[in-house]
């Protein structure tokens, strides 16, 4: 499981997954996306305990929403 702590209110470097993995947001609220280019309403809305799975070779950006701490966790399956 590897953990995200350090997510910020503008989009993060992309991420390309190596597996199957489920991003969930554990504490706070964050947005996910796999759009090249995404804008400040792209993305999916996770609230906390709400989860997405991405599959093996997308390529993914998260950023919180507002100035609450966000916690987000990546799981392999």
């Amino acid at each position: 499981m590897a953990l995200i702590t350090d997510a910020a209110t503008t989009w993060s470097a992309p991420i390309t997954l190596g597996t199957d993995e489920v991003w969930q947001a554990r504490k706070g609220t964050v947005y996910v996306t796999t759009t090249t280019s995404p804008d400040a309403e792209d993305g999916i809305s996770l609230q906390e305990n709400h989860a997405v799975r991405f599959s093996a070779g997308a390529v993914v950006r998260h950023r919180k929403e507002g100035v609450t701490e966000a916690l987000i966790v990546r799981e392999a399956v």
